[in-house]
């Protein structure tokens, strides 16, 4: 639950501002949507070559300061391409639990990582990247994952749903449900 009356208030500021200043700053999220929806293809024969291509425009969305999934996973699809193949097909599968299929590609690139790391310290496949891995497959189903976001939004909204660091099944589960339920509200 969260104050409704809140949400629209919100969302009248972003409504108003959405042209000149929301759309700009966002679009290049919706670019990456369709470039990825464009170029994934999981049955690809050269499959680092179409993960290359497919999270070619996610820019900040995979990648920040000490901070590369995208450079990552493509360096494991080169290394081990039926492996992350299958860590993909896993991940879009829409029959299993959310945050078990978050929590088994996070735990695979883990194995990776200890195979083919090269002394590398992280893998770097976290929430926030499987999530936008999720989210640029299904965008109509999935959200970005950033805690830090999350809670801004729960407090400004005075929601119920509580997000802890570390709390990593209960933050992915409420964030969903949290972010559904906002979705679901008509305005």
């Amino acid at each position: 639950m969260f104050n409704k009356i809140l949400l629209k208030k919100a969302l009248a500021g972003y409504k108003k501002d959405f042209v000149q200043k929301q759309w700009p700053e966002e679009k290049y999220k919706w670019e990456a949507v369709k470039c990825f929806q464009m170029n994934w293809d999981v049955n690809a024969d050269d499959f680092a070559q179409m993960i290359r291509k497919a999270l070619s425009q996610t820019g900040n969305l995979l990648a920040s300061a000490n901070n590369f999934p995208a450079r990552m996973i493509t360096k494991f699809a080169e290394l081990a391409p039926e492996e992350v193949r299958s860590m993909f097909i896993e991940l879009f599968d829409e029959s299993r639990d959310t945050y078990e299929r978050v929590a088994n590609f996070k735990q695979k690139s883990g194995f990776l990582l200890e195979r083919y790391g090269n002394g590398a310290a992280q893998h770097y496949q976290h929430e926030n990247a499987i999530c936008t891995y999720m989210w640029l497959r299904y965008p109509d189903k999935y959200y970005i994952y950033k805690l830090g976001e999350i809670r801004v939004i729960a407090d400004e909204l005075e929601s119920d749903y509580h997000f802890k660091r570390g709390a990593f099944a209960e933050n992915i589960r409420n964030f969903i449900a949290f972010y559904d339920e906002i979705c679901g509200v008509s305005i």
